[in-house]
């Protein structure tokens, strides 16, 4: 996984939107879901993405909640008690970085709401666990052998056929069941040569 931007950035970020989802949600009194649709459409949730300097370092958490709300936020406290609003941020933060996905993907996905409710038991546990969870809410992406296969339109019997490999190790492979890249060397040659590809395609 390629991160957007350099670890040495990712506590200041977590922090920043664990304050401004603690601030907008329980000084501003704003819905959670409204406002996890909000920032995901925002320059700021954009900037972030997109790894942009002045969104990874240099601004408070009002102000970034200001831009996004598009009014001042008169307020400056970071706020000290660990709430399950400012749990959801930091998650949230760790969640885009680490699963390299957008900020709207995350939240169609989990929607804030559901991270605040995730608070009791997961913040205990280590980020990783609630990462995993959110990403088990993804549909599993397809192999780029099922990728390749289908762009050549070609049903799994037909590769079979063409490729003297079994309907049903390529199946296997496609679904996961099986590690495409443990398979053996000549049977890799056999499905690039039938798909016209090169084995380093058939491992992306």
């Amino acid at each position: 996984m390629i991160h957007a931007y350099s670890e040495m950035y990712l506590s200041g970020v977590m922090k920043n939107l664990a304050a401004m989802t603690d601030i907008a949600i329980n000084a501003e009194g704003l819905d959670a879901d409204e406002f996890g649709k909000l920032f995901a459409s925002s320059d700021v949730a954009k900037k972030i993405e997109h790894a942009i300097p002045d969104m990874l370092a240099g601004k408070s958490a009002a102000e970034m909640l200001s831009l996004v709300l598009d009014k001042r936020v008169n307020y400056m406290a970071v706020p000290m008690d660990r709430t399950p609003e400012y749990w959801a941020g930091w998650i949230l933060a760790k969640a885009q970085w680490e699963l390299g996905k957008t900020f709207s993907e995350i939240l169609s996905v989990m929607p804030l709401s559901s991270l605040v409710a995730l608070y009791h038991p997961y913040h205990e546990a280590d980020d990783s666990k609630t990462i995993d969870l959110i990403c088990g809410k993804f549909p599993p992406k397809e192999s780029a052998l099922k990728q390749i296969r289908k762009s050549r339109k070609l049903t799994q019997e037909q590769l079979a056929l063409l490729s003297g490999v079994n309907v049903r190790s390529i199946r296997a492979y496609e679904q996961g069941d099986n590690d495409l890249a443990k398979a053996q060397g000549e049977t890799l040659q056999l499905l690039a040569h039938a798909l016209d590809c090169t084995i380093e395609e058939l491992l992306q």
